[in-house]
């Protein structure tokens, strides 16, 4: 018997134990202008955030939907990412296939090595993807070389 109680417990603990996970991510960085940085620390404490990092990690929250900010908050999130990204609903993306299937810098190194598991791998992303428009096997090979020189995981 589903209980809703049981179901708000189950998310409170949830969320108390993805919360005990929460550190500074070392692989997100990112470039702002001078006026960029100036603007965002301006939003930032205009709302009482310590500094602009709190700000977008709330708003980051609100778009992933997780520990969200409230439901109106996380429904304007997604619907910014849909107005500015929407258009990536009609095309697939061989990284966005790499991470979702827990390959790792090893594992990219095996595809790049043998071919018959590379044809294997390209073609069930193919198929996961169908009536996508899809990256080349070349342009797959090509991101994986990348990402193998770069030497950091997804």
């Amino acid at each position: 018997m589903y209980s809703m109680k049981g179901h708000w417990v189950l998310k409170a603990q949830e969320s108390k134990e993805d919360l005990d996970t929460k550190i500074l991510r070392e692989d997100i960085k990112i470039s702002l202008t001078d006026r960029e940085y100036v603007n965002l620390k301006m939003l930032a404490y205009k709302v009482w955030f310590r500094n602009p990092g709190d700000l977008l990690s709330s708003f980051v929250s609100d778009l992933t939907g997780w520990h969200r900010n409230g439901s109106d908050e996380n429904d304007l999130a997604e619907k910014w990412f849909e107005r500015t990204f929407g258009e990536s609903e009609d095309h697939s993306n061989f990284i966005h296939y790499l991470y979702n299937n827990d390959f790792t810098l090893g594992d990219m190194a095996e595809l790049l090595k043998d071919e018959d598991y590379y044809q294997d791998v390209y073609e069930s992303y193919i198929y996961e993807n169908r009536r996508k428009k899809n990256q080349t096997k070349e342009e797959c090979k090509k991101l994986m070389i990348e990402l193998l020189e770069k030497g950091e995981e997804l």
